[in-house]
Order: structure tokens, then sequence, then C-alpha cells
């Protein structure tokens, strides 16, 4: 039997079974072949081989591997994705799969993944969070599933780029729907420019006030004022620079990373107050390096505790939902300042294209969907 040049062969073994060998085609001169064993008849052999032969005709056939999910994540996946994800990312790529994945699909052949049972384990995850967690424990939110997916789908696609599978099964599974209502997803909660001052004013003195005033008048992200360094900071312009950002991983040390996206490396400008508070900070933080002396460490960091150590993103939003609170303000997240300066921004009737810019999207119909209740007319 052959196909294209390819030849093929069905045997009867010595136990009575049926077997067939074929012959692949070279791409390096060696001698491949494929070959299955313990069919009942010898028709079901050659209906086997012919299938293999119509399979490598049409470019789709690919070599059985006992690898499994865990294997191909842990070792070859993630350690060639480590070059392209931002540091976060590969935390949360891992954390994920270590702790909802890899415990219940970690051990399957990467070859009989199916679809169906991807589809399986996120009901499993929407119930109790993860395999072994008891019914009493509490699931995951359709967002964290479906995120869980993409990175699945990610892995996944990887090998049918390195030709170990044919096709992705991930696109034949089912993830959670997503919707407004139920994707876990928190609403956008924005200030008025009065709630804003007064939170602003009732803050002044307070040794984060800095911080609360550059997030709420440039619309940086927390992270990238966290990671922001007085190298890229220049007042007599009134213009900072961000080039990188402070990340949390989960609760650890907080890391330095890149911007989120290309766009994220910018130049933002400063009002005249804000220009003036960090110069009131620039020499209240010098006063501090000369008191620790030896023991400061020297970031170069806007903002930093009294040794010079960044602050930690997840503790800093703590602290402001505190000072919220204590303030008797509608309750919003440190990120939603972001959203602020954004919709005040829009609303005052500034370009589009300048909000764009200014927050780092990466295009101007990101910020026009964010940002559609600010725009419309």
């Amino acid at each position: 039997m052959s196909a294209s040049g390819t030849r093929g062969s069905v045997k009867q073994d010595t136990n009575g079974t049926w077997r067939y060998v074929a012959d692949l085609p070279s791409v390096d001169g060696k001698r491949k072949q494929a070959y299955k064993r313990g069919f009942t008849n010898k028709k079901l052999a050659q209906a086997a081989l012919a299938e293999l032969l119509r399979d490598v005709d049409r470019g789709t056939y690919v070599p059985a591997t006992s690898m499994t999910y865990r294997e191909w994540v842990e070792g070859h996946w993630l350690p060639d994705a480590k070059s392209q994800l931002r540091p976060s990312t590969l935390h949360s790529y891992e954390r994920n799969l270590r702790l909802h994945v890899l415990p219940d699909i970690g051990s399957v052949k990467l070859q009989d993944l199916k679809g169906v049972r991807l589809s399986r384990l996120y009901r499993e995850l929407q119930a109790t969070g993860m395999k072994g967690a008891g019914k009493a424990a509490a699931g995951l939110s359709p967002r964290t599933v479906r995120y869980i997916h993409t990175i699945i789908g990610a892995s996944l696609k990887a090998a049918v780029k390195a030709e170990i599978l044919v096709a992705n099964p991930a696109a034949r599974a089912e993830p959670p729907k997503a919707s407004a209502s139920a994707d876990g997803t928190t609403p956008m909660r924005t200030w008025t420019l009065p709630q804003l001052g007064a939170f602003l004013t009732a803050e002044r003195g307070e040794r984060l006030h800095p911080l609360w005033l550059l997030l709420a008048t440039t619309g940086l992200r927390r992270g990238e004022a966290l990671g922001l360094s007085w190298a890229n900071v220049d007042l007599d312009a009134g213009r900072v620079a961000v080039r990188r950002t402070l990340v949390d991983l989960d609760g650890v040390e907080p890391v330095w990373s890149d911007p989120k996206t290309a766009k994220g490396k910018r130049s933002v400008p400063l009002d005249a107050t804000t220009v003036a508070t960090l110069k009131a900070l620039r020499v209240a933080q010098a006063e501090e390096r000369l008191l620790v002396g030896a023991g400061y460490a020297q970031h170069d960091l806007v903002f930093a505790r009294p040794d010079g150590m960044p602050y930690h993103p997840e503790r800093t939003s703590r602290v402001f939902q505190s000072r919220v609170r204590r303030h008797k303000l509608p309750v919003i997240r440190v990120h939603d300042l972001r959203h602020t300066w954004a919709t005040l921004a829009l609303g005052a009737g500034i370009h589009p294209k300048v909000v764009q810019e200014r927050l780092g999207h990466a295009n101007i119909s990101i910020t026009l969907d964010t940002y559609s209740h600010a725009t419309e007319t």
C-alpha cells in the first residue's frame, strides 16, 4: 500500500494480532517509520494504515507521543515562554497552572486531551476552585476560569505549532460565557470633580498624598507611578517618562516589569500643582535619606518607604481604600483614579486621541470603548 511515495504494510504477529508499518517522508535523509500493533484482524490494521497515509498526504500527521500535559508545559512551553512574557504574566501563568490545571489534567497524555475534558475542568473550577477542594470550597469566577482557558489554549496552540498536536482541543472546549454581570469584572467607579477635590484636600500632608495626586492628575496606572524613578522626572519641563512598572506577584515581593504595551512607554505632562508637590516630596525624601544613612535603599524611587524601598502595590491599594472610607467618600479602587482622570478629561472636551496617549492605550478604540459614557453626546 502506498500514497504519495509513502509505503506501508500490514503483518500478523505471532500472538495472532495484526500491526501496520509505514515509511514516512524524510526531511533529513534518515529513514522514519510509524507503526501500531494490537489490531484484532487484518482489515482493521489496513484501515488504520490508510487513515495514517491520508493524514501524511494532507500534512496533518503527527508522530505519537506519550508526553503528558505537565511534561509539555513544564518542560517545554513555559521555559520557551520566559523570554516572551512579562514577569508578572509568566508568574500568573505558572500559578494558575500549578493550582488549578496541573492537579487535574497534568497526568493526561497531551495527545489524549479533548475539548470535553477541558470543559469538565472548567465546570469543576467554577464549582470548587481546584481538584479535591470539596463542595464547600469557593469556586472561581467565570472571568478567572476564562483566563485559565486562555492559558491552556496558548499552551496547546504552541503544541500544534511544534507539530505535537494536529489541532488545539481548547478550541472545542466550552469556557464560561462572559457577561457584564457575571464575568467577575469589578465595575468602573469614578468620582466627580468635587469628590476628587475633597479627597485630595483631606489627604494633604499625609505621606501618600503626592502619589494620590499624581494618579489623579495624570491617569497613570498604580504600578507605573510606584515604579517611577526620579531619573525619569523632569520637574523643570513638567513631565514624567513612564519606562517601567512595579507589579505585584500574588502577595510576594513586587518586581519591576515593562509597561503593558509599547504605547505604555510614554511621556506624560504634569500640572503646576503636581510639579510643586513633587518638588516638596524630593526635598523631604532627601532629608529622610540623610537620616537613614547607609541603610537607605538606592532605588531612586519617587514614591518610597522611609528606608527607600518600594511600596507594595496591593498594600498601597488597601491603604487607599481605608483612607477613602475614613473620609466618607464613595468607595473606589486606586485604579479608579485613572478612570476618574480620563472621564473628567473627556467630559471637559479633551480630544480622545490626547487621552489615549496620556493613558498609554494601544489604540484609540480602547479609549473610546472604555469611556463611552464620557464621550456620548
